[in-house]
Parts: structure tokens; C-alpha cells; sequence
């Protein structure tokens, strides 16, 4: 008898790349046409160039903010001084328009030395004018000083209204307006006149 071959006739299985007959080079290993090995930029040194980069624009931007801050907080610095200004301003004009409205009889004018009882260089009066502040402004507060500017000759000065031999005594009113708690600070000045028949 003939002995049987031991070869199968079925499908024939096709070699998986890693199979075939062609070498696995490393790329140091490899070579161009010229002989020199060819440089294999790995993604390791790739990400060291990227967080080099992400961390400068990291600083630039915290640089940039810190500077946006500080000129925010300087706006708001000469903003709250430019209103304390203009309280300061408008406690003084208050002041001012308080003495020039108060009727002859009134106690506060007899304080000025006014009326009947005139005193040159007259200085001082502390507080005359007081607002007290709320929750959204602060307290103010004007002094006045009033100076005793002269004594006119009958009919120097006329006023709508009075005779023409009236005497006049002009004084000068100096106003000092305060914001309490800050530095701000106005002196508004105006001449006022008592007028004797």
C-alpha cells in the first residue's frame, strides 16, 4: 500500500503582517538614501515645547489682569473723591444759603454778632451747618466765619426795594465745607450786606 500524504487540501491561511518576511527597523535604526539616520521627533518632546508655551500665555494673562484690577480700583478711588468733592462743595453752599435766608430775629444770627452788636474779624462759628448722612452718603458738616468788611456812607449801596439813604454793613461770609471721616474739603466766600434804614 501506498502511504497517504500528510498535506490538507482545505483554505489556505493568508500571513498577518507581523508575519511576513520584512524587518521591524527602531528609528534610530532606520536610514535615509543618503546613509544619514533618520530623526524621529517623539510626542514626549512635543508636549514639554506645549506646556513651556501654555505656561507663558498663563502669565500674560495674569499679568494683564492684575493691571486691569489696579486701574478698576484707581477709577473708583478718584470717583468716590470726586463726589466727596462735591458734597464737600454743597455742604458749604448750604451753609451760605442758610445764612442768607434766616429771618433778623432769629437766635442764629444774633450768634453772628449780626444784628445791633457788629465785631470786626468776626471768626468762627463751628458747625453752623450740619447734615447727617444715610446709608448712601456720609455725614457733612460747614463752619463759618464771617468778617466785617465795612460800614457804608447812606445811599453807597442800593437794593431794589429800600430807600435811596439806606447804610449798608457788608460783611464777608467764608464757608468751609467737610465730608466727616475723608480728607475732602471746599471754601466757597460770598458778601453779604445787613441793611439799616
Amino acid at each position: 500500500m501506498n502511504p497517504i500524504p500528510n498535506t490538507c487540501t482545505g483554505p489556505q491561511r493568508q500571513p498577518s503582517p507581523s508575519e511576513t518576511s520584512t524587518p521591524r527597523f527602531k528609528g534610530s535604526d532606520m536610514k535615509t538614501e543618503s546613509g544619514k539616520p533618520w530623526r524621529h521627533h517623539g510626542k514626549q518632546k512635543q508636549a514639554g515645547v506645549a506646556l513651556v508655551v501654555s505656561l507663558i500665555l498663563l502669565v500674560v494673562i495674569t499679568l494683564l489682569s492684575v493691571t486691569a484690577m489696579r486701574s478698576a480700583n484707581l477709577d473708583t478711588r478718584i470717583t468716590v473723591n470726586h463726589q466727596h468733592k462735591q458734597l464737600a462743595f454743597q455742604a458749604a453752599e448750604s451753609a451760605l444759603t442758610k445764612l442768607t435766608s434766616l429771618p433778623m430775629t432769629d437766635e442764629e444770627m444774633k450768634n453772628l454778632n449780626v444784628p445791633g452788636n457788629i465785631e470786626d474779624n468776626y471768626q468762627c462759628n463751628i458747625v453752623w451747618y450740619q447734615e447727617t448722612g444715610s446709608n448712601d452718603s456720609p455725614d457733612l458738616d460747614a463752619n463759618l466765619a464771617m468778617d466785617y468788611v465795612e460800614k457804608s456812607a447812606p445811599g453807597k449801596y442800593k437794593f431794589s426795594g429800600f430807600g435811596l439813604k439806606i447804610i449798608t454793613h457788608v460783611y464777608r461770609a467764608e464757608a468751609t465745607g467737610r465730608v466727616t471721616g475723608t480728607g475732602a474739603e471746599a471754601t466757597n466766600s460770598m458778601e453779604v450786606a445787613l441793611l439799616r434804614e
